[in-house]
């Protein structure tokens, strides 16, 4: 009987060994296969996604890894709640335990996206619908929704709202968590340039100041020309006049064919600044930082119209009517001379 105990004591013991030696195999030295051939995929990890859904996603992504296994080896590495959203690049070869490491990591593929300043709300969500490095869980936001998601208090227009800059984010990731940090930038950037104004600007508030901004950014060709703008706008406003600027005609045109006519002009609308004074109600554009700093602090100058020195990206400055509609004789009516 004795000899029979020490004989079954053996064969558990070269068992334990043999299936340890095996999961050790199994887990740390078996490469993983990918099917087809492929030599690497592109893992999708979700919002939300839990170990389970990761291992589902791995099989439908051509992965031969038993999910079982694939469960208990992240839950042995104590990375069982190390799950970052993102995209991962999985290449043939790797192990398991690798495999799940580089998972729990949160080794993500980045990505990039830069909003250009002066680009309007309206094309900002076009592009990033059209971005497949986001996740578009809500589909094209609606205004409404977009704001609501970025978590402005109700009524906020989404015009301006957004800051102008390159993102860096991790491929695959929510798009309305690439619109909350702009969102959030925007209006860091907005209090503190108003926190540093100059105390006889003529805009009140800092939403007047976003708006403000918004016309200088459409209207500057050349940077040095910032400040410059800003005076005239501003000068204008203290007076009493017309801002009489174009952008403002051109965002209030549903469907503009980009020829800007007499008629333009003269058809009243909310955002047509030749026939209603003032501010337009909203912004025209998301304006970038030196926009903004340039309507908190404008050149002092007594320069009331500006025309474009043809396709320079300059501006010339006059203080009379008289100088600036020879100025407009000069650069745009004979543009050659």
């Amino acid at each position: 009987m004795l000899r029979f105990i020490k004989w079954a004591v053996a064969i558990a013991l070269v068992s334990a060994v043999a299936a340890a030696g095996f999961a050790y195999w199994y887990v740390e030295k078996r490469p993983i296969e990918l099917e087809g051939g492929q030599s690497e995929i592109i893992l999708k990890v979700k919002l939300a996604s839990t170990v389970r859904n990761i291992a589902s996603e791995l099989l439908n992504d051509g992965v031969k890894v038993d999910p079982n296994a694939f469960q208990w080896v992240f839950k042995y590495f104590g990375s069982d709640r190390s799950i970052h959203v993102g995209r991962y690049l999985i290449k043939s070869g790797m192990t398991l335990k690798e495999l799940v490491k580089h998972i729990s990591s949160g080794e993500v593929i980045m990505s990039k996206f830069t909003l250009i300043e002066g680009t309007e709300t309206a094309k900002l969500l076009k592009k990033i619908a059209a971005d497949d490095n986001f996740e578009h869980p809500h589909g094209e936001l609606s205004s409404q929704d977009l704001m609501k998601e970025v978590g402005a208090p109700e009524g906020t227009h989404p015009e301006g709202q957004f800051a102008a800059d390159t993102y860096v984010f991790a491929a695959g990731v929510p798009d309305t968590i690439i619109l909350r940090r702009m969102y959030r930038e925007q209006q860091q950037r907005l209090n503190a340039v108003w926190e540093s104004r100059d105390k006889n600007i003529a805009v009140k508030t800092p939403y007047e100041l976003l708006i403000l901004a918004s016309l200088i950014e459409k209207e500057t060709g050349d940077s040095k020309d910032r400040t410059l703008v800003s005076s005239v706008f501003n000068n204008r406003l203290k007076k009493g006049m017309l801002l009489q600027t174009d952008p403002t005609v051109v965002y209030g045109i549903e469907n503009f064919d980009g020829r800007i006519l007499k008629s333009h002009l003269k058809t009243d609308h909310p955002y047509n600044t030749y026939t209603r004074a003032g501010l337009p109600p909203t912004p025209i554009c998301n304006p970038g930082e030196a926009s903004l700093v340039a309507a908190a602090h404008p050149a002092q100058t007594d320069y009331l119209y500006f025309v474009a020195k043809g396709n320079s990206g300059q501006s010339h400055f006059s203080k009379t009517l008289k100088e600036h509609n020879a100025a407009v004789q000069k650069y745009l009516r004979n543009p050659g001379s």
